[in-house]
């Protein structure tokens, strides 16, 4: 059997100011899902992502990728596992002034040469590659667009595809669509969804909107305060569950 994509087992994270932010965290991810991650602001949700590709260190407990135990992992060695998860960011995290093509090509520095790299030295290869995956993203059309000219959709795309370039098995999205309008929402919420089922590749993301948890996730985990409130099939979230994951005073925001 092959392993599971992802295991936090009892993930603790407490910050230098004595913040819990993760208190215990443990759940398990199956290859080729697509889990959302949801709660309120401060829940422990991005804190969660940057524990699973060690942007932050965990406290105490394992992050398990692949069967592969990093959580002590450092150097080289966090290195060659940190390039088979791509991470998407709420605020892009593009360089402006750069095309759509310059922007996905960063995705292949874990591989490049840094001088080559900031030369535009980029192999062939490389390119046709960033090709193929801004045209999967729908930006064929701007691939010499500079990245400060596009919708704020189409940047998330563009990262989406940086991301891609790395031949990860793993993509981590940190709030994707929450400085996005409704449609441009579920426009890179279906672009994300067609990565994970045509390229097989294991999606987390964390979202607020349970409108789009139940359209786009296929599994989904809420955190409350650092911990699990809630592991399952998004359907199965009725309104206590809802108000015991939110608060008695939250109401249904729908994203049409």
């Amino acid at each position: 059997m092959e392993p599971r994509a992802l295991v936090l087992e009892d993930v603790r994270k407490t910050y230098p100011n004595g913040v819990e932010a993760l208190r215990g965290v443990s759940l398990d991810v199956e290859r080729g899902g697509f889990l959302a991650v949801i709660g309120l602001s401060g829940s422990g949700k991005s804190t969660l992502l940057r524990c699973v590709n060690r942007l932050v260190d965990p406290t105490a407990g394992r992050v398990v990728f692949e069967g592969r135990d990093i959580t002590g992992l450092s150097g080289a060695r966090l290195r060659r596992e940190r390039a088979k998860m791509g991470m998407v960011f709420q605020d892009f995290n593009l360089i402006g002034r750069r095309t759509v093509m310059d922007n996905v090509l960063t995705g292949s520095l874990f591989r490049t040469p840094v001088v080559p790299s900031l030369l535009g030295l980029h192999s062939e290869e490389d390119r046709e590659k960033a090709r193929r995956l801004i045209g999967l993203m729908g930006l064929a059309d701007k691939e010499r667009v500079r990245a400060d000219q596009l919708s704020g959709g189409q940047r998330q795309r563009t990262a989406i595809a940086r991301s891609l370039m790395q031949d990860p098995s793993l993509i981590l999205a940190d709030e994707p669509v929450a400085s996005l309008d409704p449609a441009t929402s579920h426009g890179v919420l279906k672009h994300l969804r067609r990565v994970n089922r045509d390229l097989g590749t294991t999606v987390v993301c964390n979202l607020h909107f349970l409108s789009l948890v139940r359209e786009y996730a296929t599994d989904t985990v809420a955190l409350k305060d650092g911990r699990v409130v809630f592991r399952g099939d998004p359907g199965d979230i009725g309104e206590r569950l809802f108000k015991d994951i939110y608060g008695e005073e939250a109401g249904h925001v729908t994203i049409d």
